[in-house]
């Protein structure tokens, strides 16, 4: 039924109930009859409904989950030195390989060792030389906030988890080998390379960098990292 209809049938019924009212008791009083008129069922049939939310449960979305609580851990700290700036904007690429900041007895005894294992049918790949003190400490820190979070699966300390992990993807770091602040990249006598020999010779790696002028100080722990030796052997 239409508003307009509504509205005219409440009206024929307001006045017959009005014309009854005084017709059956004149000397009532008006409080008396108005009253009997509020309760009518019509006026009843114009009041809103009660509202029915649980509807609405299946249109509306649920509501938003809880954020998780702060990560307790903090982020790696940014890095202030010029110098390890670029070294950092190039990790993971070949441009990070700074050859020239190696002595010159590290840089010939490098150079010797490529071509050694060149002569024996193997592949030969630097993939870190020089690093200046500041970001030799940046990868102390990176790998040290691996290991503090590579354990935590709290739901707040994700997103930190996954940057630290990436961090420490692209630096190449050893979860054997924690970088120490004071190395031998930072004094221009080591370099880390990936050196491949033929199956046959695979054991030979150690006795062709020894007679290439270097050595490898910890086989288990960091068997990428060689380091310039006092003496060379058969040269």
């Amino acid at each position: 039924m239409s508003l307009d209809r509504r509205l005219s049938c409440a009206f024929v019924c307001l006045t017959v109930s009005l014309s009854t009212a005084r017709a059956s008791s004149p000397t009532e009083s008006s409080a008396s009859w108005l009253d009997s008129l509020l309760q009518f069922s019509l006026f009843q049939f114009f009041a809103p409904p009660t509202a029915d939310l649980s509807i609405l449960k299946g249109i509306l979305p649920p509501p938003p989950a809880p954020a998780p609580p702060p990560c307790s851990i903090e982020p790696i700290p940014a890095i202030e030195d010029e110098q390890a700036q670029q070294f950092e904007a190039a990790a993971g690429t070949s441009a990070v390989v700074d050859i020239t900041g190696l002595t010159p007895a590290t840089a010939l005894a490098l150079a010797r060792f490529e071509q050694r294992v060149a002569a024996l049918g193997g592949k030969f790949e630097v993939t870190s030389a020089y690093r200046p003190p500041a970001y030799q400490e940046h990868l102390q820190v990176v790998w040290d906030k691996w290991n503090q979070v590579r354990d935590n699966y709290d739901e707040g300390c994700a997103v930190l988890k996954a940057e630290v992990a990436a961090e420490f993807e692209r630096h190449r770091l050893l979860e054997s080998q924690r970088p120490v602040p004071f190395s031998d990249h930072t004094r221009g006598i080591g370099f880390d390379a990936t050196v491949f020999l033929p199956p046959l010779r695979r054991r030979n790696i150690d006795r062709v960098a020894q007679a290439s002028g270097v050595r490898r100080p910890d086989v288990v722990h960091d068997p990428v990292h060689f380091r310039l030796a006092v003496r060379v052997v058969g040269s």
